[in-house]
């Protein structure tokens, strides 16, 4: 029966993007016992999310390719264990070079093996109807990682160190992630291979048209998306990665911040569900719209929490900016499947990726080096606004079907 194996397929996604995601984002826990240590300038320790998102960006195509290849599953085994092997080499660092290299480049090539490309394309092989769905629930993972490792890492930190608890959580993953992707990351029978050749409507992907990356970049609908993913990480990537050193700022107790990081994780979940259920049924640019209201509004909260230091400001923040966290991912992953769907999704959609590097290469970077300079996050708020209506703009000028 094939709907169990769907649904393990979806379970699989969901529990491998809440590992990888939930470490990548909990960075912002460590920052600061990071910068106290060290006494590193924030801008000079939050370098090193940005290094991981350029060496994303790099490497989306290539996983990409690698999908094609050889695909989903092998990839995202190999993802898990240079990300596991990442955060066991992080607890050893003892100069920001090491953190570059260790956070920077390995941590971010084992996110790519555990990232919206070969999770992507492995839903696109199982569903060729209600994508929106599929993709919202699966990847509403990231958010309960995000809900989970926040706090957690944060718990380990006060009780063992943040060495410790680095290690335990880069064990932790490889311990969760190798049986379960193992076991239920497969690709579907294709139909001819089945017993007299016969499949009954819906049950397996039906043909696409023969995209490649070529014909691909020469669609206004490309690049459109490519300008989304461009835009978005600029939009959150300076407010996540600073928003517990901001807290902490205003005066809140470490474990409170980590708390609302938690939670805006766990409103992450409905969000992403959400907004892939209302990209099937409403169209993925006005799903994207509404998600991006939830972002600029939480940045908002955050900006009036620099005069009026309330915990209902940061409470707002979690439950506006949680919603729209990760949600333009399942959006633009159904948009991509639909319009250049085909043998080489994995390399188009690597290649779409790419936007989301270069943003959020600029991003964490940019907000510690706001803070060193002006003493505040009020710009960071700001932009993110900015280019939360910018990323809207990009959605609506991606057409429903390519030409």
């Amino acid at each position: 029966m094939l709907f169990p194996r769907r649904a393990t397929i979806i379970l699989v996604v969901w529990v491998a993007l809440a590992v990888g995601n939930g470490l990548y984002f909990s960075f912002s826990v460590f920052l600061v016992p990071l910068v106290d240590e060290f006494h590193w300038s924030r801008g000079l320790t939050a370098g090193a999310q940005s290094i991981s998102t350029i060496v994303q960006g790099l490497l989306a195509p290539v996983a990409g390719i690698l999908v094609d290849r050889f695909g989903p599953r092998r990839v995202i085994l190999t993802g898990a264990a240079l990300l596991s092997g990442a955060s066991l080499l992080g607890a050893t660092i003892h100069s920001a070079w090491e953190l570059y290299l260790y956070t920077g480049a390995l941590g971010a090539a084992g996110l790519v093996g555990l990232g919206p490309v070969p999770m992507g394309v492995l839903i696109s092989r199982w569903f060729s109807e209600r994508r929106g769905r599929a993709v919202g629930v699966a990847f509403s993972g990231m958010g309960f990682g995000v809900f989970v490792m926040g706090p957690l890492a944060q718990w380990l930190i006060a009780v063992a160190g943040w060495r410790v608890a680095s290690a335990v959580l880069g064990l932790g993953a490889l311990g969760v992630l190798a049986p379960i992707v193992w076991i239920g990351a497969r690709d579907p029978v294709p139909a001819s291979a089945r017993a007299g050749g016969s499949s009954r409507a819906g049950e397996l992907p039906a043909p696409a048209p023969d995209w490649t990356l070529k014909r691909a970049v020469a669609t206004r609908t490309f690049w459109a998306l490519w300008l989304a993913n461009m835009c978005t990480p600029l939009a959150v990537f300076p407010v996540t990665t600073h928003q517990v050193a901001f807290a902490i700022d205003r005066g809140f107790e470490p474990m409170l911040a980590a708390s609302v990081f938690g939670v805006m994780g766990l409103m992450s979940i409905l969000g992403r569900a959400g907004f892939g259920l209302a990209a099937d049924r409403f169209g993925g640019p006005l799903a994207a719209t509404v998600s991006y209201g939830c972002t600029a509004g939480g940045s908002l909260a955050l900006l009036a929490l620099e005069s009026d230091q309330r915990a209902g400001w940061l409470v707002a923040y979690a439950l506006l900016f949680g919603l729209g966290f990760g949600a333009r991912g399942p959006i633009i992953t159904v948009m991509a499947s639909d319009l250049f769907g085909g043998r080489r999704l994995g390399v188009i959609y690597g290649a779409l990726s790419l936007g989301n590097g270069f943003g959020g290469a600029i991003g964490p970077w940019f907000g510690g080096f706001v803070h060193d300079v002006m003493g505040s996050y009020r710009l960071v708020f700001l932009a993110s606004v900015v280019f939360c209506a910018l990323g809207s703009t990009c959605f609506w000028l991606a057409p429903r079907r390519a030409p």
